[in-house]
């Protein structure tokens, strides 16, 4: 009997986390348009600019694993409070410096990166959240359900933070960013996440509080997390990231400086990779087979790589746009079977959150390598020229994806 993508909704709990988090990410991409608007009037470096990107990415490099480990050990609850509340400190910073009018380049990437580290902290122990609020047969369609409420986000956010932007200013769109972590804060607040961790932990094994993750974990479970099979994955996805953060990386150079958009049409470019992110949703049962996942991300990796070719040729508002919904209809079904794939490796293993840590560490690895050194080409050369030298990389990998069938 095929499960509806709905079920999931059926939970109270589901229902109440979904809401929550789509105002937290409703948030994030309000005050992303309100940071890129910003480096963009500070400096015109691609290079510098990129560094946003890296700012924001290096933190869930260093810290998912660690992170993982100690959602793993029992700590769930404490971790995804302080995770939460250090963003919402972050924000809350960057929207008083704004508006003091006291922001340069540094003080932007620094409230970045610290907001970085609370993403790194959350990101692991909020992946296994979604297994547990709903049964094992509907769990797949619990993350699309996720990824669905977050592309709308990208729809409705930027074109918001744009609004926000241009009628009150960055100093809003950072403290609109602010309180939107507080829904998720309640919900932690009052769901026994902590419990249901320490239960989930391996047999046998009182949980370890806050202990060095290299330490606690055994030779068997690294060679586990980093076995020949795994591996591949690991590769895959990071090259894939490094190559996607083009797009990431340079729409604010191609869109704010070499295209001169308003606020308003600038914002709208997130939204139009939403709007293609949440076609690719909503029509996922033809764009999606889990049962022959090389195919379906081949054919993401040649959308997105010709999204990146229309955005490195496009010379007017309208042709950026349909960049950016192709771009958006890749990202989501690549995003969606890597974590997918990510997910089914801890089937059998009591490091769920630790191997969730691995596959978001890879995955910003990529993204956070990728943003400066497609910044630095574009540096050196031309934004266009870095965007479609990374969507030759994406044109391979789909070649190469096509002709393995695995």
């Amino acid at each position: 009997m095929q499960v509806s993508i709905w079920s999931p909704f059926r939970s109270s709990a589901f229902r109440i986390f979904w809401c929550c988090a789509f105002l937290s990410n409703l948030g994030t991409w309000v005050q992303d348009v309100a940071s890129s608007w910003l480096m963009t009037h500070l400096s015109s470096s691609p290079l510098v600019i990129s560094l946003l990107s890296f700012a924001s990415s290096l933190p869930v490099v260093l810290l998912s694993i660690p992170a993982g480990f100690w959602a793993d050990s029992g700590d769930r609850r404490k971790i995804l409070l302080l995770a939460q509340a250090l963003m919402l400190v972050s924000a809350f910073v960057l929207g008083f410096q704004a508006a003091r009018e006291s922001l340069n380049e540094f003080t932007i990437l620094f409230l970045s990166l610290t907001l970085g580290i609370g993403v790194a902290l959350n990101g692991p122990a909020y992946q296994t959240v979604l297994s547990e609020l709903v049964p094992p047969r509907e769990q797949q369609n619990a993350v699309l359900l996720y990824y669905m409420g977050l592309n709308i986000t990208r729809v409705v956010g930027p074109a918001l933070g744009g609004f926000i932007l241009g009628v009150a200013g960055a100093s809003s769109a950072y403290f609109v960013n602010a309180f939107s972590f507080l829904g998720l804060i309640l919900f932690y607040w009052r769901w026994p996440l902590g419990a249901r961790s320490a239960e989930a932990a391996a047999p046998g094994k009182a949980p370890v509080r806050f202990k060095l993750f290299y330490k606690g974990l055994a030779p068997q479970d690294w060679r586990n997390l980093f076995s020949k099979s795994n591996l591949k994955l690991w590769i895959e996805i990071f090259v894939v990231s490094f190559s996607a953060s083009a797009l990431w990386a340079l729409y604010p150079v191609r869109g704010r400086l070499e295209l001169h958009l308003e606020s308003l049409q600038f914002g709208s470019l997130l939204g139009c990779l939403g709007f293609g992110a949440f076609l690719s949703a909503v029509f996922s049962k033809h764009v999606m087979n889990p049962q022959r996942t090389w195919q379906s991300l081949s054919f993401a990796y040649l959308v997105f790589a010709s999204a990146e070719v229309i955005l490195a040729q496009a010379d007017n508002y309208t042709t950026a746009c349909l960049g950016m919904v192709f771009g958006g209809i890749g990202w989501i079904i690549l995003a969606t079977l890597m974590n997918m794939s990510s997910r089914q490796l801890t089937t059998a293993s009591h490091l769920k959150a630790t191997t969730l840590g691995v596959f978001l560490s890879v995955f910003y690895l990529g993204m956070s390598l990728g943003s400066v050194t497609w910044g630095a080409l574009a540096k050196w050369h031309t934004s266009s020229f870095s965007l479609r030298v990374s969507a030759g990389v994406l044109f391979l990998c789909c070649g190469y994806k096509f002709l393995r069938k695995q």
